[in-house]
């Protein structure tokens, strides 16, 4: 709007010096400079025009190829490199509000023969359907990811131990609930390591710690969850 203002108010003003200038030789060069000029604006306005919607498109495709390189392809959910970002966010905010986090990480129980007997098109169901069932158990704010394979990591901001407690039971409850093929006689099940972070550590050793618990409920039989104790750190467990 304000460009067309400026060259009516332009054109206004050569209108009054032709009637004083209108006879003299550089006239006709000063209107044919002023034409060029509006001609460049508008050419340059054009340009800037297309700068802001180039770079608003290039802005939404950056957005794009970062949640598709933090998010795993099949579930949907956050893929390890995504998590760590994302746990190192919250685990830092929590910690230095003093707050404590619990960590969760599962494993399904013999998914290698699941996947042999019935198909990888199979496994992918399943863990899709996992996947969805962990999200049902979540809330909005926590962080759920697919750590690798059959594992997942699951991340309860502003946690206790009775409420790290109620979320893997119920886990573990609705996956066991997750339909199967008929051929598969036995209920889906997995093995849960819980910890609860209490005091500044680094997010690796956190991880590593839910992993202790995590080997330790497999050891123990699988089907069930196993909360980190320090003295699991002398424990070697071979399965």
């Amino acid at each position: 709007m304000s460009n067309h203002t400026d060259e009516h108010e332009m054109q206004m003003r050569l209108s009054a010096l032709a009637e004083q200038y209108g006879e003299h030789p550089l006239f006709a060069e000063l209107q044919h400079l002023t034409q060029q000029y509006h001609r460049l604006e508008r050419r340059l306005n054009k340009v800037a025009r297309i700068g802001d919607m180039m770079q608003s498109q290039i802005m939404e495709l950056n957005q794009k190829l970062e949640q598709k390189a933090s998010s795993d392809a099949l579930t949907g959910l956050l893929n390890r490199a995504g998590a760590y970002q994302r746990i190192n966010a919250v685990a830092s905010y929590l910690l230095r509000e003093q707050q404590p986090f619990a960590l969760l990480l599962l494993d399904l129980d013999y998914f290698k023969q699941i996947n042999d007997s019935f198909g990888h098109q199979t496994g992918d169901r399943i863990l899709m359907e996992l996947a969805a069932e962990l999200q049902r158990n979540l809330r909005g704010y926590d962080c759920c990811a697919r750590w690798g394979g059959e594992e997942f990591l699951v991340v309860l901001p502003d946690s206790s131990k009775e409420s790290m407690l109620s979320v893997a039971q119920k886990i573990l409850q609705g996956i066991r609930q997750l339909p199967m093929p008929a051929e598969w006689t036995q209920s889906l099940t997995a093995s849960i390591g819980c910890y609860l972070c209490l005091e500044p550590e680094a997010i690796d050793d956190s991880i590593r710690k839910a992993d202790l618990a995590m080997y330790q409920a497999k050891a123990q039989g699988r089907n069930q969850l196993v909360v980190y104790e320090p003295t699991l750190e002398k424990t070697r467990v071979v399965l």
